[in-house]
């Protein structure tokens, strides 16, 4: 079994910018952020099968995070930006010989929460990639 995480989150930070160009992506939100931003905020790796399986899943969560909105409009397309890439068959391609065969929408949850003194609104979007060792 081999841990994929970084040639997903390259990918997929990669995906997340050109669908929303001019968007800050991060896998680790740094200090003094500017808002809004896009977090790939975690990754869960999950065995399904055999330790020889040449198939990975892994849950990611990727937060979509503004301040201090009055309409949360360009939220919402930063959001559907980002269903727009997890809705195709094989949304973008990874490195290392390795495929993303299917990409699933698990949920979206909408938070509202007070960081620095700043209201600050947030859409998390859970996936599961499922993908294909070809090493």
């Amino acid at each position: 079994m081999k841990d994929v995480r970084k040639q997903l989150s390259i990918a997929l930070v990669a995906a997340i910018k050109a669908a929303i160009p001019g968007r800050n992506v991060y896998t680790k939100v740094p200090k003094n952020v500017t808002y809004p931003y896009v977090f790939i905020a975690a990754m869960y790796d999950i065995e399904d099968g055999p330790k020889n399986q040449f198939f990975y899943q892994y849950d990611t969560t990727i937060e979509v995070v503004y301040e201090n909105v009055d309409a949360k409009d360009d939220m919402w397309d930063d959001v559907d930006a980002i269903k727009g890439l997890i809705n195709n068959d094989v949304p973008f391609s990874l490195t290392d010989n390795f495929k993303i065969m299917q990409a699933t929408l698990i949920e979206t949850d909408e938070t509202e929460d007070l960081v620095d003194s700043l209201s600050v609104d947030i859409t998390d979007i859970r996936v599961n990639f499922e993908i294909e060792d070809n090493n």
